[in-house]
């Protein structure tokens, strides 16, 4: 049976370094909850704390009401998933599925009931007397995957298990473990770096940085309302703009004096200097003559579907644009084109970066 987590202003200390100061947080029973950030943040040290590997300096964190800091990590009944798939290489693919039951003193009987569901869930069936020499990197992620889930935990934790995969076997095995999730229904916390492996799997994810959450909502939510600056350039490509808010008069007006009508301000917004946020794919390309911000090309890369254009701002910045490529010539570098921006996508925050502006944010972390 599955579980909901709750952390509450839980610490992590290591002597006089504190590497998670004061974090809460809820995953809900059967969801599919990520930690993402940069590497050094915290989210490893968290799931190593939700393990029973680290100790906990404050705070508690629990399995449904049942406080979990001093229970053995062996009592936590909870699977894991590494990096390094962690296989035994002197068993076949079976015997190593099977590890976890015999531990348990399941019966010789339920175990081979088992091990065979979770061998065809996983699709491994057929490797299963294989050793793991003979499979390839995303057949013993497989294998590790199985075993994790075949004890029947009430929690799985997964620490950056597509990190040693190539590109192409991430990419099949991230939407594998997606589905395998959604069939066996375990709460599921997931630890990236991967902004794009994040926004694939998860049901929910919580950005990290320097051991403090960020924003935690939907992958949805998250790209297109970030919570502060942090968030939106972390998750995906973005470019940030000096403008002033003119919040009554519903405008955004840039340096070179362009006036973009928006009325997207949130309630917090004031007139003054602001930061605004635009993905690549929210810039319009205009001829040189049609109001905008002035821009000139310096490079492009042609990448068939779409075309990525380095653009030079009037004020010396340098902007990355995604546009569809068309059947006509890819803009030459050194064309002077006009800017601007599709204002309903875009985002506002303060001139520190640190909060949005913009109306529609949702933040589980600050509900």
């Amino acid at each position: 049976m599955s579980v909901s987590i709750n952390f509450d202003h839980v610490v992590k200390r290591y002597g006089n370094t504190t590497i998670i100061p004061d974090l809460s947080l809820q995953v809900k029973e059967g969801e599919f909850f990520t930690l993402l950030g940069p590497s050094g943040c915290g989210k490893t040290t968290l799931l190593r704390m939700v393990a029973g590997f680290n100790s906990i300096e404050g705070g508690t964190i629990s399995f449904d009401s049942q406080v979990i800091n001093d229970i053995a990590p062996a009592k936590r009944n909870i699977g894991m998933v590494f990096q390094n798939y962690a296989v035994f290489p002197h068993m076949t693919v079976r015997k190593n599925v099977e590890f976890g039951l015999k531990n348990r003193k399941i019966s010789k009987e339920e175990t081979k009931k088992r091990v065979d569901e979770i061998l065809e869930t996983v699709k491994i069936t057929e490797y299963a007397d294989r050793l793991p020499e003979r499979l390839s990197g995303g057949q013993q992620q497989r294998v590790a995957l199985a075993r994790a889930i075949v004890i029947k935990p009430n929690l799985l934790l997964m620490d950056e298990p597509l990190s040693n995969l190539d590109a192409k076997l991430r990419i099949e095995m991230r939407n594998a473990i997606k589905q395998i999730q959604n069939e066996v229904g375990i709460t599921t916390i997931y630890v990236t770096h991967d902004q794009e492996e994040a926004m694939a799997v998860s049901d929910r994810i919580a950005v990290m940085n320097s051991g403090v959450i960020q924003h935690v909502s939907t992958p949805k939510s998250i790209y297109q309302r970030p919570a502060n600056l942090f968030v939106a350039n972390f998750i995906g490509p973005s470019n940030t703009l000096k403008a002033r808010a003119d919040a009554a008069g519903k405008r955004l007006v840039f340096e070179n004096g362009y006036a973009l009508p928006y009325d997207g301000f949130s309630e917090k917004a004031k007139d003054g200097d602001v930061k605004v946020s635009v993905r690549p794919e929210e810039f319009t390309i205009q001829s040189k003559d049609a109001p905008g911000v002035p821009a000139t090309v310096k490079s492009s890369i042609f990448l068939g579907l779409m075309t990525t254009y380095f653009v030079e701002l009037f004020s010396g910045e340098t902007v990355e644009i995604t546009d569809v490529s068309s059947i006509s010539n890819i803009l030459p570098n050194g064309t002077e084109v006009s800017l601007t921006f599709e204002s309903e996508k875009i985002n506002v925050f303060t001139p520190e970066g640190d909060m949005s502006l913009t109306k529609g944010v949702n933040d589980d972390a600050h509900a």
